[in-house]
Parts: C-alpha cells; sequence; structure tokens
C-alpha cells in the first residue's frame, strides 16, 4: 500500500464512522420525540428550562 491509499482508507473511515454517528443521533432524537419511553428526571427539567426560556 502506497501513502494515498492510506489516507484514503483513513479519510473514508472517518467519514463513515461520523454517518453512524450522525444516524444514530438522528434516531435517538427521533424515538424522544415520539415518546417512546418515558423522560428521565434530568431530562424533563432540561426540556421546562429549555421551554420557559423560550417563552421568556
Amino acid at each position: 500500500m502506497n501513502a494515498p491509499t492510506i489516507s484514503l482508507l483513513i479519510f473514508g473511515a472517518l467519514f463513515a464512522a461520523l454517518q453512524i454517528w450522525w444516524i444514530g443521533s438522528l434516531m435517538v432524537r427521533n424515538r424522544r420525540r415520539s415518546g417512546e419511553r418515558p423522560l428521565t428526571t434530568s431530562q424533563f427539567r432540561r426540556d421546562l428550562e429549555r421551554i420557559f426560556k423560550n417563552k421568556a
């Protein structure tokens, strides 16, 4: 293997990891929005604070 091939493989692996992380975060956000599982106390408090900050 030469240097361009190795750098391309590294770039591809990092890009694939970024896509997996992004898709996972979207799935978590959508699951939270759909109300599939109840919020923890800290999540509930954080959401309430965000709502009240938006109204003020």
